[in-house]
């Protein structure tokens, strides 16, 4: 009697313990909605929820990635915006300044333009997350030299210029005010003009590359997501500045002066069209990844609707399994009750 006792009740416990565990998973089960182990539940169906969630996170991985793109390319066009703003700033006060003689209207626009210049450099060497957004692939390097600095390559290269133009007329002159208006525009043409392209803006204004960065938005596509300090718009409106700044506020003579206004006015509207062209050209970068973006979450619903499609469990059937479980588990408790309460004292 004592040894069938002692093996009903050992046959009880572990009955217990495992419907303990069954009833434990099948709240699980309730409480998430899915299944407690894919493995057990799906079988060979595993496979394909595994090939499920890896797209899943890929999809997740493009839209993290689109997310940084999306910071970078506003943080771009606000600063864009702002050169555009200064640019049209200078193109305002060269205007204002046409056929205007006096010292100190003069004085007050060029201390304008260098001002607005000086916020433009500032906006062109921005960055973000610890990169400049406008040295194209070189983002670990400030773009755009900063002219105001008497030592920057830019002005230095200026200054050696003017001096070697100067030295070169016959006879020589000794400072810009001495130019005649063929001189000056030879000057702003031949001489100052090609420092604003090629291998002489690479390497006396902008350390940016002419390759920008790219980034893959979505399965099949790869698109710029940054520019460059090295554009026509950038250079035009360099150009216009250096012109302003240091030949505008020279004593210059009328008909001289009127030839480098012309040309600065000329360069910084060229410079305006050429920087909104880059923010048209990143606009329509923005516009990518915004539908890449839209696209990549009607594929993730897709694919989140059949995973749960197949993991998920039937809510009414599982808590009838849970109530199930608790009675049968409730009923053995009470059998294992009993049988502890079992002893041959009790049939003396």
């Amino acid at each position: 009697m004592r040894v069938s006792t002692m093996s009903l009740q050992s046959a009880l416990r572990y009955t217990v313990m495992d419907g303990q565990a069954d009833v434990n998973k099948a709240r699980r089960e309730v409480t998430t909605g899915t299944y407690d182990d894919y493995g057990v539940s799906l079988g060979a169906h595993m496979t394909r929820t595994v090939d499920l969630t890896s797209e899943l996170d890929r999809l997740q991985n493009l839209k993290d990635t689109n997310s940084i793109v999306t910071q970078r390319l506003e943080a771009s066009q606000e600063a864009l915006s702002q050169i555009s703003k200064n640019s049209q700033t200078i193109l305002n006060s060269l205007v204002s300044l046409s056929g205007n003689i006096d010292a100190t209207s003069i004085k007050t626009t060029t201390d304008t333009i260098k001002s607005a210049f000086n916020a433009i450099t500032s906006a062109a060497n921005i960055s973000l997350n610890g990169e400049y957004l406008f040295s194209g692939i070189n983002t670990d390097v400030k773009p755009l030299t900063d002219y105001s600095d008497p030592a920057s390559p830019a002005k230095v290269a200026y200054d050696a210029a003017l001096n070697g133009f100067l030295a070169a007329q016959v006879p020589p002159l000794a400072t810009p005010e001495a130019m005649s208006a063929a001189q000056m525009d030879d000057f702003i043409t031949n001489t100052l003009t090609p420092m604003f392209t090629g291998a002489n803006w690479t390497t006396d204004w902008s350390s940016a590359t002419d390759q920008n960065q790219t980034t893959r938005i979505n399965r099949s596509q790869i698109i710029e997501t940054s520019t460059n300090t090295n554009s026509d718009g950038m250079r035009q409106v360099a150009l216009a500045m250096v012109i302003s700044t240091e030949l505008l506020s020279r004593g210059l003579k009328g008909d001289v002066r009127q030839i480098a206004a012309k040309a600065a006015t000329n360069a910084i509207g060229l410079g305006i069209a050429g920087i909104d062209l880059q923010r048209g050209q990143l606009g329509l970068s923005q516009a990518r990844v915004k539908e890449a973006d839209a696209s990549l979450d009607a594929q993730r619903t897709i694919i989140e609707t059949h995973i749960s499609d197949l993991v998920s469990v039937d809510p009414y059937e599982a808590s009838t399994r849970v109530k199930n479980l608790e009675t049968m588990l409730q009923a053995a408790y009470s059998l294992t009750s009993k049988l502890q309460n079992l002893s041959l004292v009790n049939f003396l």
